[in-house]
């Protein structure tokens, strides 16, 4: 070996790296501070590192078993090579060394069987992880020349990186072969690929094999040097920030483990004029980690509704434009700066230039239909294998364009105007706010009586005329069970989720804290609501102005009533049934299984699930204030999945109607392509998804499949105890 050499090689190569790193993380300097804290509770961030960081856990999901499960042995087998690594630059400055390394036998570990021991275990699971990666670093490279699923990004920087992988693992076991012939050993126990790679190198000569394993030593090095130079210029730097991130991740609320990262979204003090994100230095060094770190799997696109219709959106593809933007304007980001007439600028080329914005139609780093097309359904956040969070940063780029620049779309401004006037979106009277109770005798909180709950009914559920059908469901079933509730009848007002989802942080805040101070004069402490919107707004983001209230959706505590045996279900509906799940009560909240146990507590009912369902539910399209925005490009949303919930009913019918198998894809959202005819039908528990489906069942005309609320069929089969009110 040659110590000066191999000095000289590690001097350029690191320092190379160093000046790199440099920039990348210099970068952050420049960048807006985080809200709050990303070090408390370290302990369960620790936890998290280990099982989703080192374990790769959201790698071997469900439908992303097999290249999950892939892709862990391959990052194995890269961190167990990576300690021979070491072991192979040692060997570069002593033959001693050399012969210790590869000598288990010699003086030094017959004073230490522990520690040879513990050697010979390394060098075992070593062999053995990093012969079985080079199976799955064929799988990768069929995957990405053959099979070609859509959600990966053909690019040849993935095949460099599979071979430079390969080729580490290659190397090291060639290059161990050669060192077993030298001494003569024919078989190791402890290294059996290695001691199996020599035996098919048998009938190399000595000398051959000698300068072969040479050859592979310093290959072996020079691919590692130059891999880690690769990490921060492609993809791959996830390999550098990846597990920082996952460490960093935002935790949930210790009593609410299953809250997703954008249930509850960052609250900016409107005092200080934190009006959004228009320049990329709005952006905080978390929400630019969190670009750094994107791999490109594609995971982010499986279920995405914007993706999977055709919109303009991909969050994969929003990561790489932000992280480009940043690596090519590294240098300008130390003198960027507000100016006093609130321009933001830096200098570029010797002079002060206004910075690009984050989102124009010319010139930006993204275009504002990308922007708007979110619906917020959280799936992008759920399947990030290294946790980023898309859609703060989505809506910090819509509340810049809402509040400072006005620049948003048409349909919105009627539903602001409507929200801040009369209290609701449409802009109906807020005089006929209860009139959806029509002859029901219900108490109204305030008038002396003592209560439960408050029956938070919601915009949709008071002026929707199909809605106002399912208000009157729940409040019949909680009459049947004797709980005690009240409305606000005409005092009810908007709480203004659509209002932040859609960019309007000022209109959010007026109204929340109108609520909470409101419903806090009258003593009000629990909550029951229909809208799985208006159940995670109160619950998770009503807490930041003084609003904290036990709330409870209207499937949750029919699911308790029905256990605690306080209403019966008497009628026998024999029909087959799907359940949708609503976004902002499964994947934001974690309540999947309360409406479903409901539902099979109706006698005679069949539920089949749809083949997104629970986690993967694929969201109606009316999340992110899209419910009043149109849908300009590709397919309708609520269309795909509409035809996804015929096609399982059809299926249930008629087995041999086909059913695509889950494990495709590459034909993503190929459920919802279905044209044909059903019966049957879909069980939703928000009005937005009743409002969708509906919709998209009667534009592809299946005229015989219903669309009813949990609670209008549990309040139909309690028509042998109690009459229709």
């Amino acid at each position: 070996m040659n110590p000066i050499l191999v000095s000289v090689f590690l001097f350029c190569g690191l320092s190379f790296f160093a000046v790199t790193m440099m920039g990348r993380v210099r970068a952050f300097r420049f960048l807006s501070p985080e809200p709050g804290t990303r070090l408390d509770r370290r302990s369960e961030r620790l936890m998290a590192l280990l099982k989703f960081g080192f374990g790769q856990k959201r790698m071997v999901d469900r439908e992303e078993f097999v290249p999950g499960l892939m892709h862990v042995l391959i990052f194995a087998a890269f961190l167990a090579v990576q300690a021979r690594t070491l072991m192979l630059f040692v060997m570069a400055y002593s033959t001693s060394a050399t012969e210790l390394l590869t000598n288990l036998e010699g003086p030094f570990w017959q004073g230490a069987p522990a520690l040879a021991a513990l050697y010979k275990g390394y060098l075992f699971a070593k062999d053995i992880i990093a012969g079985v990666s080079v199976i799955a670093i064929v799988y990768f490279v069929w995957l990405r020349v053959v099979v070609r699923p859509k959600r990966l990004t053909v690019s040849g920087e993935a095949l460099l990186i599979l071979s430079f992988i390969g080729g580490l693992m290659v190397t090291e076991f060639v290059f161990g072969a050669s060192h077993f012939r030298e001494q003569g050993i024919t078989w190791s126990a402890w290294e059996p690929v290695t001691s199996a790679v020599g035996w098919l190198l048998r009938g190399v000569e000595g000398h051959v094999l000698h300068e072969l394993g040479l050859f592979c030593f310093w290959t072996h090095l020079l691919i590692v040097v130059t891999f880690l130079n690769f990490l921060p210029y492609g993809k791959h730097f996830h390999v550098i920030v990846g597990l920082p991130n996952v460490f960093l991740k935002k935790l949930a609320p210790e009593d609410r483990p299953a809250l997703s990262s954008s249930a509850k979204l960052p609250t900016p003090d409107l005092e200080k004029e934190e009006f959004g994100a228009r320049a990329i230095t709005q952006l905080s060094w978390k929400q630019a980690l969190d670009v750094n770190t994107c791999t490109e799997c594609g995971r982010c696109q499986t279920h995405c509704p914007t993706y999977i219709t055709g919109k303009p959106l991909t969050h994969k593809a929003v990561n790489q434009s932000i992280k480009h933007f940043l690596w090519d304007h590294e240098a300008e980001l130390p003198s960027a700066k507000k100016t006093e007439d609130g321009r933001y600028v830096w200098t570029s080329g010797g002079e002060e230039v206004e910075q690009p914005p984050l989102v124009a139609a010319e010139g930006g780093v993204l275009k504002p239909e990308t922007v708007w097309a979110c619906t917020t359904c959280g799936w992008c956040e759920t399947a990030c294998p290294v946790f980023i969070e898309n859609v703060p940063r989505l809506i910090d780029m819509r509340r810049y364009k809402v509040q400072v620049e006005a620049d948003f779309p048409v349909e919105l401004q009627r539903v602001f105007e409507g929200v801040e006037r009369q209290g609701n979106p449409w802009g109906l009277g807020q005089d006929k706010r209860d009139e959806w109770e029509g002859e029901l005798p219900l108490p109204k909180w305030g008038d002396g009586g003592e209560y439960e709950y408050l029956f938070y009914v919601g915009c949709a559920g008071s002026y929707d005329e199909r809605m106002k059908k399912v208000s009157r469901a729940v409040a019949k079933i909680l009459t049947e069970a004797g709980v005690k509730f009240a409305t606000l009848g005409k005092e009810e007002t908007c709480n203004g989720e659509l209002a932040r989802r859609g960019g309007n942080e000022y209109l959010y805040q007026t109204m929340a804290k109108m609520n909470v101070e409101s419903w806090n004069s009258k003593g009000i402490k629990a909550i029951v609501t229909q809208c799985p919107h208006c159940f995670n707004t109160i619950k998770n983001e009503y807490p930041e102005f003084g609003g904290t209230y036990e709330v409870i959706s209207h499937t949750e505590l029919i699911n308790q009533l029905l256990k605690d045996k306080r209403i019966k279900l008497g009628k026998v509906m024999t029909e087959k049934l799907t359940f949708h799940d609503p976004c902002y009560l499964g994947r934001h909240n974690g309540v999947y299984e309360a409406p479903r146990e409901v539902l099979k507590a109706i006698p005679g009912l069949e539920v089949v699930e749809m083949q997104r369902s629970k986690r993967e539910s694929f969201c109606c399209g009316a999340g992110g204030a899209r419910m009043w925005m149109e849908e300009h490009e590709g397919t309708r949303i609520n269309h795909n999945r509409a035809n996804e919930a015929a096609l399982t009913l059809a299926h249930a019918a008629d087995p041999q109607v086909p059913y695509p198998s889950a494990t495709d894809h590459r034909h993503p959202g190929q459920v919802g392509d279905f044209s044909g005819p059903a019966e049957g039908t879909v069980a939703v528990a928000c009005p937005f998804c009743h409002t969708m489906i509906r919709d998209g069942l009667a534009d592809t005309q299946r005229e015989n499949v219903k669309v009813r609320d949990v609670a209008e069929l549990v309040a139909e089969a309690l028509e042998s105890t109690t009459p229709q009110a």
